[in-house]
């Protein structure tokens, strides 16, 4: 039985207005805490040292005083020692009289390497600020073998820190026999009640529900609309990205991003033009300005103002009083920044100027490689848009990092050799094939890993080259120049440098707990690698799914800040689902991708994983760890597109379009004659369920990176 016009529009209205009084009572009733921004105490330092691991029959117990009524939860740091740990601890909080007012069972799986591992109560626990408290932790079934270690900050004399031997089963007994006690305290931070203070969460949630609410009350409307414009997902794209990227660029304080002093010496050394310098030096200013912000890394219960960074910009350069410094050799990821510090040298002499010249010539070189990739790109546009838009991409942009053009060449040149597989109608000659290998060529320069994105090659038809034997040889002679490329580049760029290698990545300081025996020593661990192939695999597959599988991912989203800016889970994964979605119901009807190609992109993100993870377990992790250490998620945000692209199909989209079409009653009543012309327009000049979801797409990003955004400031600036 159809419905009269008039009833499905005052339906509309019914619910349209039913959900937006629910969606409003449950966001103002429904408490909002992202409750690991905005630590009462922190004290985590880069100067950690190490507890006994919690498994020799002991319990480790820290005393502090109460900073607030109400505690929500908090962060503890512990350290593998290079192992799989599976063993269970459980972790206590008491009162002055050693009432427990929290108790929670954990296993070491789920700990963080050398990160902040958070434990949330259900509820905000009363514990009386100035009131004296207790932190307990203890292992269930641990070993010396099989136990993970707190890490401690030896500097810290805020409360005493107690050891006890356990007494059978008298748990609270054997913490009040404290059998010895020192003056330091856990890595710990703690967090308090501040969810009614979350304004600007509230309001976007607020307004995102009376957008939803309208879309329903005016969908016909907005369907007659959405059928006769076009979409162009690279302006959707720079609407979106330019904005969020500069807000980053200036409200994330200067060094605030990982490693990012090193990054700005190194970019300034080549706005000088000291390319062949051994002796490399930088003004002393340098090195101030990135000490002085050292204060705010990883101890996120620090703040800063707007007022204390403005003021850094009355220092100047004096470019005559310089120091030797060891920054990274890469020159090509560099030339962007090094450009807007030679421009802005023009305009300031002040450190802090010159860094937000390379901060904004870096963003911009980023988002006009990524917005023509977008455009020239036949097919993945929305899956390439979704990972620049992410939060952790856009961060990187609105820095000094190398990940900038790194990520941002990555993008362009898929969408160059996708271009020239399925969009480029002509054949193909030598100025594309030297186009191909210059790109190749930077990438190698920028990281050696994405190089691997050169494979992309053989996605294009044998036809465009003419003769088949004519595609095998050139095939085989790109594969042979990369190779020669890439083992030639290193010895190249060093003769050039006149020091070390510039392709090799510089061994990482090693874990808190390391000791004389964990040193770096890539020889060994190659041949470790050599003879025990079966077992680097197990280390490797164990390290990035299993023990730190949660760290990458959001280091991969959105782990923002000196890696101490997180965002909520349920964000992360929403986004990552939605990504997942997008790819598996966008396409288009004349581009097709096998399972050989489909092979092919599995076969390039298996072997950059590899590559990735084994050079970090080469000059990063000690010998006989058995954990790769330092690999972080931002690593892998240049290949991410391919990862999406395997779920490309054709067989969700067309019918898709068909049931969302204001046609779809007309196509389902048409003569089978009729039918496919039906088919062709709804696919070619209506697609409205493509219409529909870009516009859900560029509500997410634009949310996803809102949010961000306040919480990076909630972060570094008192604004609550």
């Amino acid at each position: 039985m159809n419905l009269p016009l008039t009833m499905y529009k005052i339906i509309r209205v019914i619910f349209g207005v039913l959900f937006l009084i629910g969606a409003v009572t449950t966001i103002t009733i429904v408490r909002i805490n992202p409750t690991s921004l905005i630590p009462s105490r922190s004290t985590v330092t880069r100067d950690a040292g190490t507890l006994p691991c919690l498994g020799q029959g002991e319990i480790i117990t820290q005393e502090l005083i109460a900073s607030n009524d109400y505690f929500n939860g908090f962060d503890l740091m512990f350290t593998h020692s290079g192992r799989t740990n599976t063993n269970q601890n459980i972790v206590l909080l008491l009162d002055s009289n050693y009432n427990i007012l929290h108790q929670e069972t954990f296993s070491s799986l789920e700990l963080k390497e050398g990160g902040l591992s958070t434990f949330l109560f259900e509820k905000p626990v009363f514990v009386g600020k100035g009131n004296r408290i207790y932190f307990s932790l203890y292992s269930i079934n641990g070993d010396a073998n099989n136990s993970a270690s707190p890490l401690i900050n030896p500097a810290d004399t805020s409360g005493n820190l107690y050891i006890s031997k356990i007494n059978g089963n008298d748990i609270i007994g054997s913490i009040k026999n404290k059998t010895r006690h020192y003056q330091v305290s856990l890595m710990l931070q703690t967090y308090k009640t501040r969810y009614s203070q979350f304004w600007f969460i509230k309001i976007l949630l607020y307004t995102l529900a009376l957008i939803i609410s309208l879309v329903i009350i005016l969908y016909s409307r907005i369907q007659t609309y959405l059928v006769r414009i076009r979409v162009f997902p690279e302006w959707i794209f720079l609407f979106i990205a330019l904005p969020f990227s500069v807000a980053f660029a200036f409200i994330t304080p200067p060094t605030q991003v990982p490693d990012e002093g090193s990054h700005f010496f190194r970019a300034f050394e080549l706005s000088e033009f000291q390319f062949f310098n051994t002796n490399k030096t930088i003004p002393v200013s340098l090195i101030k300005l990135d000490s002085t912000f050292g204060f705010l890394r990883e101890k996120a219960a620090r703040k800063i103002t707007f007022d204390a960074i403005t003021s850094q910009a009355k220092l100047s350069l004096e470019p005559e009083k310089r120091v030797p410094v060891i920054a990274p050799d890469y020159t090509i990821p560099y030339l962007p920044q090094a450009l807007g510090i030679f421009i802005g040298k023009a305009f300031a002499s002040s450190p802090l100027v010159l860094l937000y010249f390379g901060r904004l010539f870096n963003l911009l070189v980023a988002i006009g490689l990524i917005f023509f990739a977008i455009r020239i790109i036949p097919v993945f546009k929305w899956a390439l848009l979704m990972v620049a838009l992410m939060p952790k991409t856009l961060f990187l942009f609105g820095s000094i990092s190398y990940d900038t053009l790194t990520i941002s060449l990555s993008f362009f040149a898929m969408a160059i050799f996708l271009f020239y597989a399925y969009a480029c109608k002509r054949n193909l000659g030598i100025k594309d094939l030297a186009l191909l290998a210059f790109i190749v060529l930077l990438l190698l320069f920028c990281k050696p890993p994405f190089f691997l994105i050169g494979l992309l090659f053989f996605f294009i038809p044998p036809k465009k080259f003419g003769y088949l034997y004519k595609y095998v040889m050139i095939s085989i002679g790109v594969v042979a120049i990369a190779l020669v490329a890439y083992k030639a580049g290193p010895a190249a760029v060093s003769y050039i440098s006149g020091h070390g290698s510039a392709i090799q990545a510089k061994p990482a300081s090693p874990p808190p707990a390391a000791t004389s025996q964990s040193l770096i020593n890539p020889e060994e661990q190659l041949n470790y690698i050599r003879n025990n192939i079966p077992g680097y695999i197990r280390i490797m597959l164990n390290s990035v799914f299993v023990v730190k599988r949660s760290y990458i991912i959001d280091g991969f989203f959105g782990l923002l800040g000196w890696i101490d800016v997180e965002l909520p889970k349920i964000l992360i994964y929403s986004y990552l689902i939605f990504m997942v979605f997008a790819a598996l119901v966008l396409s288009k009807e004349n581009i097709k991708v096998g399972i050989a190609k489909k092979a092919l992109l599995v076969l390039l993100l298996a072997l950059a994983f590899v590559i990735i993870a084994t050079g970090m377990y080469l000059y990063a992790t000690g010998p006989g760890w058995q954990l790769i250490w330092g690999i972080q998620g931002r690593y892998f945000i240049p290949v991410a597109p391919l990862f999406f692209m395997l779920f490309y199909n054709q067989y969700f989209n067309p019918k898709l379009n068909i049931l969302f079409s204001p046609r779809r009653k007309e196509y389902r009543k048409a003569k089978p004659k009729v039918k496919p012309v039906i088919f062709e327009e709804i696919q070619e000049k209506e697609r409205f369920f493509d219409k529909s979801l870009y516009l859900v797409m560029a509500g997410v990003c634009t949310f996803t990176l809102a949010y961000a955004v306040y919480i990076t400031m909630v972060r570094y600036y008192n604004i609550l």
